[in-house]
């Protein structure tokens, strides 16, 4: 089984690093819990381009990103043991770099890491599972046959499950249901 695992939302907490940055540039606070948009930064009147910035400097001060769960070490090491675990990642090429350092620094080991560019789907990789937070990506997938584990995260929420498109609210619980259906 190849898993595809992604980084931002999943495994780094990049949103709250976003926040800290937008408030120390703007004096402005934003609370997590009203991201309910993938697309947030629209709501914040930013540009595209100017998101993007926003996230190449949220990676430049990677050694600050705080991982989403305490554990994820662990559990990634426990979805290795179920099958080939990859990082499957989509962002600027500019913080790819820093993302690896990042993974390092977290003691998170894969089999390889897949940079998916900006203009490309991660559905355009083969995966039998991903293990991802992106609405649009559960979208694309839910037309497929192949298996989106949804991270819970406030920008999802409304998403409708389907056959193959199941919310998890931790990497325990993906590896738990991987585990159940193996």
């Amino acid at each position: 089984m190849r898993i595809g695992l992604d980084v931002d939302g999943v495994l780094a907490d990049l949103v709250g690093m976003i926040i800290k940055i937008y408030r120390e540039e703007t004096g402005l606070s934003i609370d997590r819990s009203h991201i309910t948009e993938w697309e947030f930064w629209k709501k914040l009147s930013m540009t595209r381009q100017q998101f993007i910035s926003l996230l190449i400097k949220a990676w430049e001060r990677w050694e600050e990103v705080e991982p989403v769960e305490d554990d994820l070490a662990e559990d990634v090491e426990d979805l290795s043991k179920i099958g080939r675990v990859d990082i499957l990642t989509q962002r600027p090429a500019a913080t790819i770099v820093n993302v690896k350092k990042w993974l390092k620094r977290h003691n998170v080991r894969y089999s390889s890491f897949t940079w998916v560019p900006l203009k490309m789907s991660k559905a355009d990789i083969f995966y039998d599972v991903y293990i991802d937070d992106s609405p649009r990506l559960a979208e694309k997938l839910s037309l497929t046959d192949r298996t989106l584990l949804l991270y819970e995260q406030p920008w999802n929420i409304n998403v409708k499950t389907r056959k193959n498109v199941i919310r998890v609210k931790s990497l325990d619980e993906a590896v738990q249901l991987l585990n159940d259906v193996l």
